[in-house]
């Protein structure tokens, strides 16, 4: 039978390796063996499903001409669908327009029947890259983007 040599000759970093080796399993059978309670991801409960479109006209609360390519010159809505159960009254909603980099206007929201809408004057928009972001606080909820072609004469 062979005879197993003294432990004076391993080496220092064998004992560490097998340390942490034994440190390690035992970690994770306790975790394993214990049953932890699932956390709650808040991040999920926060976000609110908002609907956003950019069109050119809002009839009791509906949307008409709805596109993603718009003339210059044209006055244009947004209209933002949210779930008034996650807003106040009191809560300010902020639609914010930028024409590339350039902010264009911010307009203060008012939230009736899960609706939300803003619009822009007609002289305000020209060509471009345009987009909508909807704002509470500094939280965005949601970002519409679009394109304004100059007007063909």
């Amino acid at each position: 039978m062979a005879k197993l040599p003294p432990l004076r000759n391993l080496r220092k970093t064998t004992i560490v390796v097998i340390g942490v080796l034994l440190f390690f399993l035992i970690y994770h059978i306790a975790t394993f063996a214990v049953k932890k309670t699932p956390v709650q991801d808040t991040a999920q409960t926060e976000l609110t499903k908002i609907k956003s479109l950019v069109c050119t006209h809002i009839a009791n609360g509906e949307t008409f001409g709805v596109d993603s390519v718009f003339v210059e010159g044209t006055r244009l809505y947004i209209l933002s669908t949210i779930n008034s159960n996650n807003f106040t009254d009191v809560d300010t909603l902020v639609h914010i327009w930028f024409n590339g980099v350039d902010t264009i206007q911010k307009s203060i929201c008012t939230l009736s029947a899960n609706n939300c809408h803003t619009s822009v004057d007609s002289k305000l928009v020209k060509p471009g890259n345009w987009s909508v972001d909807l704002v509470h606080g500094r939280k965005l909820l949601s970002s519409r983007q679009f394109l304004v072609e100059p007007a063909r004469r």
